[in-house]
């Protein structure tokens, strides 16, 4: 099997990715229109849940499938990859059957105790099929991240995407005419179809990888069933639990923001229109440049276990290392074009909204939280799962601190405040442990220093590179549109010319 490198996988995640995103955003900004702040706050209300169940049962088996296919890959041991992957099928569909029986029988206390809105009901109960469908498809997705393949999960996605925008135009019109419940429905029926697609791609192309795969078939280093269980388990079990405790503590967050909105003075429908505006439309947006780093993260993990399994310690430090500065280059370019388009960036999308403030406030966590994202695949890879989770705690309690005690007097913002402190402190005691595990040194120069002297550069001019293309007349749309665009490639070429970026390290990692 020709071996790949993890760069260029994540560049095709990365544009797979891109590709869902605008599908999202179409979908979203659609959806906003049908069912508007409340409807969206509603249908977010759910979120929480989906995580909870989804995460905990998915990230733990993917995660376990990918470390031991690329250790086994890694060993020419290519008999073992199929079934490691049909075991762990095995394990994780029946799972995902059991918590969504148990998740209808208790669907009553989940809608009426837990999320205190009963028009959430139906949502939750077109959520169920959901479940055992990505359960499935993560054990699969596992395979194809530890043979570095990732053109087949990026097409998945990509039908993902396009069945459920068509599900839910094609049947907009019957579900908001009989009340808004139903249209929440709706979104999570669209939801259910696709990831069913999405599984049904995956099975499609497996199945058509089995003949090649089984040309590399030997019996050497053939692993016993009872071993590949015991693996999956030892591996996916404390990620689980890892995901399990964050989701947990992400949902009481995330509930606790129009409670406290409601304690704050605002009415029930003004509070959940504010969580709408923040969790629905605002966070997408800052969340969207992630793709990067959800991509590195997610071919970071069969990268170093690979590279762990051949004792090649100086690729994995340098691996490391390029991710993190490639993550701070991001933070700084985005965090840039937030702060400075705030409001014409809310307004492109969301009109209506006024989005803006949120928008301006949320800029300032980019970094953090895209740097979380790369930390969190690095440590996975690195074995670290537990110290992973203890560091996620402390940022989740902080979060929750803020939530009861800052939310209902400052509002948003304070709440926003909350979220970057957390984030700051949480990629403070992440890059701490990948330091003492792997005795790597921090790049303030390359990592922070030019980076951040670029950021500001952008902040400044991005204004006069707007009033520049007003020159255009190409609208108020095609204006903020280009000077979108030409801010991120002034960046971009700012990021080379001060020697942050290197043309020929780059080839070099793109081609491994």
């Amino acid at each position: 099997m020709a071996k790949k490198s993890f760069v260029s996988s994540a560049i095709v995640l990365m544009i797979a990715g891109f590709v869902v995103k605008i599908f999202g955003f179409i979908y979203r900004i659609y959806l906003s229109n049908l069912i508007g702040a409340e409807g969206m706050g509603l249908f977010q209300l759910i979120s929480p849940v989906y995580s909870l169940v989804i995460l905990t049962l998915s990230s733990g088996v993917s995660i376990a499938v990918s470390k031991m296919v690329a250790e086994q890959t890694a060993k020419n041991n290519y008999a073992n990859l199929r079934r490691i992957t049909i075991y762990s099928l095995i394990i994780v569909v029946t799972a995902g059957i059991i918590v969504s029986v148990g998740m209808y029988i208790f669907i009553n206390p989940i809608v009426n105790v837990i999320l205190k809105d009963s028009r959430t009901y139906y949502s939750m109960i077109f959520l169920l099929p959901c479940i055992p469908v990505i359960a499935a498809a993560s054990a699969i997705k596992g395979y194809f991240y530890g043979v570095q393949e990732v053109v087949p999960t990026a097409c998945s996605q990509i039908v993902e995407q396009v069945v459920r925008i068509a599900i839910v135009i094609g049947m907009a019109g019957y579900f908001v005419n009989i009340g808004l419940e139903y249209a929440c429905a709706l979104a999570t029926v669209g939801m259910a179809i696709g990831e069913i697609s999405n599984l049904a791609v995956l099975i499609i192309i497996f199945r058509r990888r089995k003949k090649k795969l089984n040309s590399y078939s030997s019996k050497n280093g053939l692993m016993r069933k009872r071993n590949i269980l015991k693996n999956v388990l030892k591996i996916s079990i404390p990620i689980s639990f890892n995901r399990f405790i964050t989701s947990i503590m992400a949902a009481i967050e995330f509930i606790l923001i129009p409670r406290m909105l409601l304690i704050g003075g605002l009415n029930y429908q003004a509070s959940i229109e504010q969580y709408g505006k923040l969790t629905g439309m605002a966070m997408p947006l800052v969340f969207f440049p992630s793709i990067v780093t959800m991509s590195l993260a997610t071919t970071l993990v069969p990268a170093i276990s690979e590279a762990l399994s051949l004792k090649k310690f100086n690729m994995v430090n340098y691996r490391i290392s390029k991710s993190i500065q490639l993550t701070f280059i991001l933070g700084f370019l985005f965090t840039a074009i937030f702060v400075g388009f705030s409001n014409e960036i809310g307004d492109l999308i969301y009109k209506r909204e006024n989005i803006g403030s949120i928008l301006y406030v949320l800029s300032f966590t980019c970094i953090f939280i895209y740097l979380q994202q790369t930390l969190l695949g690095i440590l996975n890879g690195l074995g670290k799962q537990g110290i992973s989770l203890r560091n996620s705690v402390v940022g989740y309690i902080i979060r929750i601190i803020f939530v009861v005690y800052c939310l209902p007097v400052y509002g948003i913002p304070g709440y926003i405040t909350g979220l970057i402190i957390s984030s700051a402190i949480v990629c403070i005691l992440n890059i701490c442990t990948v330091i003492k595990t792997t005795g790597m040194a921090i790049d303030f120069r390359n990592w922070i220093i030019k980076p951040g002297i670029v950021c500001l550069i952008m902040i400044f001019t991005g204004k006069y590179i707007y009033s520049f293309f007003t020159l255009f007349d190409a609208g108020n749309r095609g204006t903020v549109i280009l000077a979108l665009i030409g801010n991120i490639i002034i960046g971009f070429l700012l990021m080379f010319v001060s020697g942050v970026l290197d043309k020929e390290e780059i080839l070099k990692l793109i081609k491994g």
